[in-house]
């Protein structure tokens, strides 16, 4: 303490004694700092280097399971044969025994882990190797992929709901007037210089076949809206029927109609009701 005071204490008397210049001192520093503070950048940490991808790859609405794995496979092909960066590449689709990742079945996550970046040879840094396999996945149509990395796209749901690292939320009821006013936002977002993989969310475009009941015809018959629903139900989305055990494992075994028989309107039109009387009827 002996030795800092030897400092210290002519220091501060000199302050004292050039009070004016040190308070211009300190004043000018001041102006400065603010003058360097707003030349700055918003972002105080940069986007950190995970050395692996995680794409997101979405299908048209409805598509089929057996669609979504056989394009995934061809996803997983083009990377490995063409890019020898990719040392390994991993595809889920739908949700694991934990729904804590949930996604339909026409989106697939890729996870592509590559090699040390010495070792890359296709491009020079993450974001022109993200392009480039881009370029190369364009052969498979209707696809979108959406480029991350893991820890990165983790954090950004769990904070913002989204994958994404900008996103754009729209509420309402009008599920029409919603998907509208989502293209027309990832139009004009389109158009803002370093905007990339802009796409909207699928919230429209599945088919879907609409009943409405002759519920006169239905009371004639003494049937309610519940049987009506129960047989739709069963044909379309399939009921529980009994229960498969597999040593200590149980399933559940669900019925309904096969895929031939469940895909347009003619096939709503074919079901037969059991009366109450035991007879069967078409009630369309």
């Amino acid at each position: 303490m002996d030795f800092i005071k030897r400092w210290y204490e002519p220091v501060i008397q000199a302050s004292l004694k050039y009070k004016k210049t040190v308070l211009l001192i300190a004043s000018a520093l001041f102006i400065i700092s603010i003058i360097i503070f707003s030349q700055m950048g918003g972002e105080f940490i940069p986007t950190l280097e995970e050395g692996d991808f995680s794409v997101e790859s979405r299908l048209a609405t409805g598509s089929s399971l057996s669609q979504t794995i056989a394009t995934s496979e061809k996803v997983e092909q083009i990377l490995l044969k063409n890019f020898p960066e990719v040392k390994e590449v991993v595809s889920r689709i739908g949700v694991a025994d934990i729904p804590t990742d949930p996604d339909p079945i026409e989106v697939f996550m890729l996870m592509i882990i590559l090699k040390d970046k010495s070792e890359w040879v296709t491009a020079d840094n993450r974001e022109e190797l993200a392009d480039k396999m881009k370029e190369a996945l364009s052969v498979i149509p209707g696809v979108d992929y959406e480029f991350q990395q893991p820890i990165q796209l983790r954090f950004n749901e769990l904070m913002s709901g989204t994958k994404q690292d900008v996103a754009v939320k729209i509420y309402g009821d009008d599920l029409d007037e919603l998907t509208r006013l989502g293209d027309k936002a990832a139009t004009i977002i389109s158009g803002v210089e370093g905007a990339v993989d802009v796409l909207p969310e699928a919230i429209a475009g599945m088919p879907q076949i609409t009943v409405e009941y002759n519920r006169q015809k239905i009371a004639r018959y003494g049937l309610t809206i519940n049987d009506v629903n129960n047989v739709l139900k069963s044909a379309f989305a399939g009921a529980k029927a009994g229960v498969v055990y597999e040593g200590e494992k149980r399933f559940d075994m669900v019925v309904r109609l096969d895929k031939a028989h469940r895909t347009d309107l003619n096939n709503v039109k074919d079901l037969y009701i059991s009366l109450p009387d035991g007879e069967s009827n078409s009630t369309y």
